[in-house]
C-alpha cells in the first residue's frame, strides 16, 4: 500500500509501523474529523496453511469489539473491515509511546507513577472482563502512554471474546508475560491477565524480567516451576507492601493469586496512600474515594472517571471558610475527606462529612446565586472536589443523566429530613 491513498473512507497519511502479521497506518476520518490508526492484516498471514485459522479467529474477535468497549484506559476500536481483498481494524490514534522504555533499569518511573499506571490497567481490564473479554497478551508494548501521561491498554488481537468463541487457542501471548496456565495450554480466565499485569508491574518497578532463560523451553519451565528474585532484592527502596502486591499477582497457583481485579486495584490504591506522596496527586486514590460514596454508588467505572476528571481537588486547612454566606457563586462542592460546619448568621445549622455536597443551589437553579449559608472547616483539614456547572455540561449524555438522577435523590433525601425535623417541632 502506498502512502497518500484512500482505504475505504479513510485517507491514509503515513505508515506508523510494521510487524509480522500487520502494518499500521496513520489515517484521517473526514466524516468524524479525527485521525485514526488502521491495522491492515497481511493477506499471506490469513492464508497460512498452519496458523491461518488462528489469525482469522483473532481478527474476528478483535473486529467484534468495534464500538463495544468504551473506557478511558482502553484504546477504542472504531471500525473493522474483513473481506477477501483486504482486512483491517480502525482504532483510536494515540500520540505517545508504549511502556517498553520504562521497563529497563535506565528508564524507571517513580514508584507512585507505576502504582497509578497499574491501577488504571486494573480498571480497564476489569471493565473488559465485565464485557466478556480477556486480553491474553498484556505486556509493556501493549500499554500506551499518551502525550499528556494517560494510560491506554491496546492490541486486543489476542483477546478471548467469551460469548463469541466456543474454544480457546493455547499459547497466544508473549512468552515472558504468560501465566503458568497459559504456558500449559489450559482454559484461561481473567486471572491470566492478572498474572501478566503482575509481570508488567515487576518490570516497571525493577527494570528486570523475573525469569532469564536462553530458549523458549527453558523460559516455559521457569514460569511453571521456577523461582524469581524478589522485587526488593533488585530495588531496595520498594515498600514491602508493594512487593507483596506484585508477588500475589504473580502467584503460580490461581487460588493464591488475586481472585478479581477489584481486590488487586484496592491493594494498589492502599499502597498509593502509604507511599508518602500527596493523596491529591494520586488519581487512583481519588477514584477509590469517589467509589466509596453513596452519591456515586450506581456509576459505572467509565462514568466515574468522567466525573473525576471534571472536578478540581482542593485541600483546605483547619479554620478556613469554603463558601461564605451572601457571596455569589455557581460552583458546588463534594467533601471527599473530613467534616465541615454549615452556619447561618453565626448559628450552627448542620455538619457535613465525606460524600456530602454543598453549594449546589446554583446547579439546581442554573445560574449564579447568593450563598445562603457559610461552610467552613473547624479543627481539621478538609478535602473537597469543586465542580463547575460548565464542566458538568461537557460530560457524556449518559453520565449527565446518571449524575442528575443521583443528585436529585440526594436533594429529595434532604427535603425529607427537613420535613421530618419541621414536623417534630410542631408535635
Amino acid at each position: 500500500m502506498k502512502e497518500e491513498m484512500q482505504l475505504g473512507k479513510y485517507h491514509v497519511i503515513s505508515k506508523l509501523g510494521e510487524g509480522a502479521t500487520s502494518t499500521v497506518y496513520l489515517a484521517h476520518d473526514d466524516f468524524a474529523g479525527r485521525d485514526v490508526a488502521i491495522k491492515v492484516i497481511k493477506p499471506e498471514i490469513l492464508d497460512d496453511p498452519h496458523m491461518g485459522r488462528v489469525y482469522k479467529r483473532q481478527l474476528h474477535a478483535e473486529a467484534s469489539l468495534a464500538g463495544r468497549l468504551s473506557h478511558p484506559h482502553i484504546v477504542a476500536i472504531y471500525d473493522a473491515v474483513i473481506d477477501a481483498e483486504i482486512s483491517y481494524i480502525v482504532m483510536e490514534y494515540i500520540r505517545g509511546g508504549t511502556l517498553e522504555k520504562y521497563a529497563s533499569p535506565g528508564g524507571l518511573l517513580e514508584i507512585p507513577r507505576v502504582v497509578e499506571i497499574i491501577f488504571k490497567c486494573c480498571r480497564a481490564l476489569n471493565y473488559a472482563q465485565y464485557n466478556g473479554v480477556i486480553h491474553r497478551d498484556i505486556k509493556p508494548a501493549n500499554i500506551l502512554m499518551t502525550e499528556d501521561g494517560e494510560v491506554k491498554v491496546s492490541d486486543l488481537g489476542a483477546a478471548i471474546v467469551l460469548n463469541l468463541e466456543q474454544t480457546q487457542v493455547a499459547n497466544i501471548g508473549s512468552p515472558g508475560y504468560m501465566s503458568p496456565e497459559q504456558v500449559r495450554g489450559e482454559v484461561l480466565t481473567h486471572q491470566t491477565d492478572i498474572y501478566s499485569l503482575g509481570v508488567v508491574m515487576y518490570r516497571l518497578l525493577t527494570g528486570r524480567s523475573p525469569f532469564n532463560a536462553t530458549n523458549l523451553a527453558g523460559l516455559s519451565q521457569q514460569i511453571v516451576n521456577g523461582e524469581f528474585p524478589s522485587p526488593r532484592s533488585l530495588r531496595g527502596e520498594l515498600p514491602p507492601l508493594l512487593e507483596k502486591i506484585v508477588l500475589k499477582a504473580m502467584q503460580k497457583d490461581k487460588r493464591d493469586r488475586y481472585q478479581d481485579w477489584k481486590d488487586f486495584g484496592a491493594d494498589l490504591a492502599a499502597a498509593g496512600t502509604l507511599e508518602q506522596h500527596d493523596i491529591l496527586t494520586s488519581e487512583a486514590a481519588r477514584f477509590s474515594d469517589l467509589r466509596k460514596m453513596a452519591l456515586f454508588k450506581n456509576f459505572t467505572d467509565v462514568e466515574l472517571w468522567e466525573i473525576l476528571r471534571i472536578g478540581e481537588w482542593q485541600q483546605h486547612p483547619e479554620k478556613s471558610v469554603l463558601i461564605r454566606e451572601g457571596d455569589v457563586g455557581e460552583d458546588f462542592y463534594i467533601i471527599t475527606e473530613g467534616m465541615a460546619a454549615v452556619t447561618k448568621s453565626g448559628r450552627l445549622l448542620n455538619t457535613i462529612s465525606a460524600g456530602e455536597s454543598f453549594g449546589e443551589m446554583a446547579y439546581v437553579t442554573g445560574e449564579s446565586t447568593s450563598r445562603s449559608a457559610t461552610v467552613s472547616t473547624s479543627t481539621a483539614a478538609v478535602t473537597v472536589m469543586r465542580i463547575s456547572p460548565h464542566n458538568l455540561a461537557n460530560l457524556s449524555d449518559h453520565c449527565q443523566l446518571r449524575f442528575n438522577q443521583a443528585f436529585l435523590k440526594i436533594m429529595a433525601d434532604r427535603l425529607r429530613v427537613a420535613d421530618n425535623r419541621f414536623a417534630s417541632l410542631l408535635y
